[in-house]
């Protein structure tokens, strides 16, 4: 039977309230948003044999889906394959009647680098209209402590729906490599959720109250955030005084044991500034770390452009290659420190300014040009490393040894030290 013979098998016998906009009568799961969350909750749901509806405000994100262009996670790829051709998966451009709401679209970063919570508050939104007695509505994206609480449960009490009672509510935590959390608004919800996530998972699943669990999804990245600014302190340090970076945050691992993280140009993923500004908005006058280390970080780009405008002095015009612009599986520009670095580059007329990237049609970047690995490395006079691509680590050694190269992120660091 064919994916559409199977929907239409479903189709309601009553006529779906108008609010409603899917094309099925109930799910057993409604993923709300379809990003790098969404869609692999939604495929472990479907892995299990449960009938997930997918849903996300962007037509473009419901199409990838429903053709399982999701990024490069292989298991993830085919987990969504298996659901779309069996009829236990699909995507639709509203939401539909479900047993269990999963909200995974959570805020996002603007050009300007603030937050912009419009994304979460229409997901919320979208979820209220469309739930009904009995339901379990779960938070799976991150948020300020006390979301869930304001944003949906006491929302919830005002159309006469009693969370615990009428309905679960609670926030989960999951994908982290490690157990999976949950907390929930009442004993109840937690237990509803719990149990939830255990058949989901089918692994072990900790439990906590609903601030908690929103505030310990925020601060694993913070932490990361954190031990990334004190990396790119050390970094300018060692700049300072001539010394290798490399070799210092190596013998600080070895002697000290401190998982030290490596600089770089700036936050490695930029959505994960995400949840550090909200860890540091949560309490402003006493997050002053975490605060810090988003400015310092923030400044990363700023720092490598001036170590190439330095080298830049050496040329009469150089050629710069600017080695990698997007990050994450999906290949994400928006907020990307490394296209900053060559926006800079090339807006100050440094050089002529190459660009490789393999995961982009089109440069992104005015005034510089989209070329293959082989030919920046070939004609650059400066080769500057920003993202780290297996490509640039794994091409010959020899091809560097020309130019200069300004290395962000270590890729081309060889670290041999024993002990003895």
């Amino acid at each position: 039977m064919s994916n559409a013979s199977k929907l239409q098998s479903r189709a309601p016998a009553s006529p779906v309230p108008p609010r409603l906009t899917a094309v099925a009568a109930e799910y057993d799961v409604c993923v709300v948003g379809l990003g790098a969350t969404g869609a692999r909750i939604a495929a472990a749901a479907s892995a299990r044999g449960l009938d997930v509806a997918g849903f996300d405000q962007r037509a473009d994100a419901v199409a990838r889906f429903n053709r399982a262009d999701v990024g490069s996670d292989a298991e993830l790829i085919d987990q969504i394959e298996d659901g779309l051709a069996d009829g236990h998966l699909r995507a639709f451009d509203g939401a539909a009647r479900a047993k269990q709401y999963i909200i995974c679209a959570g805020p996002e970063l603007r050009v300007d680098g603030r937050l912009d919570t419009t994304a979460l508050d229409r997901a919320i939104e979208t979820t209220l209209d469309a739930v009904e007695p009995g339901n379990l509505i779960v938070l799976e994206a991150s948020a300020q402590p006390g979301t869930l609480r304001s944003k949906v449960a006491e929302r919830l009490e005002e159309i006469g729906l009693e969370p615990g009672v009428d309905v679960f509510v609670a926030v989960a935590s999951s994908g982290n490599g490690g157990p999976a959390l949950v907390g929930g608004m009442t004993p109840a919800c937690t237990e509803r959720a719990a149990d939830f996530y255990r058949e989901l998972l089918d692994e072990a699943v900790l439990v906590t109250s609903a601030e908690s669990c929103e505030l310990v999804r925020l601060a694993e990245t913070a932490y990361r955030e954190v031990n990334a600014a004190f990396a790119n302190e050390v970094s300018n340090v060692c700049s300072h005084l001539g010394l290798d970076v490399w070799d210092v945050l190596s013998l600080a691992r070895v002697v000290t044991g401190a998982p030290i993280a490596r600089p770089g140009p700036g936050p490695a993923d930029a959505r994960a500034r995400i949840d550090p500004e909200l860890f540091a908005s949560a309490c402003a006058h006493d997050t002053p770390l975490t605060r810090s280390a988003l400015e310092l970080n923030a400044m990363q780009p700023a720092r490598v452009v001036t170590e190439v405008r330095s080298v830049a002095r050496r040329f009469v015009k150089p050629t710069i290659a600017c080695l990698g612009l997007s990050y994450g599986a999906e290949g994400r520009l928006n907020q990307s420190p490394a296209v900053r670095v060559a926006e800079m580059v090339a807006r100050e007329g440094l050089g002529e300014v190459l660009v490789v990237d393999s995961s982009v049609e089109h440069c992104p970047v005015d005034g510089a040009a989209l070329v293959s690995l082989d030919r920046a490395l070939r004609t650059a006079d400066i080769v500057v490393l920003l993202t780290p691509d297996p490509a640039f680590e794994s091409a010959p050694r020899e091809l560097y040894a020309r130019p200069c190269v300004i290395d962000t992120l270590g890729l081309l660091s060889r670290d041999t030290r024993r002990l003895t």
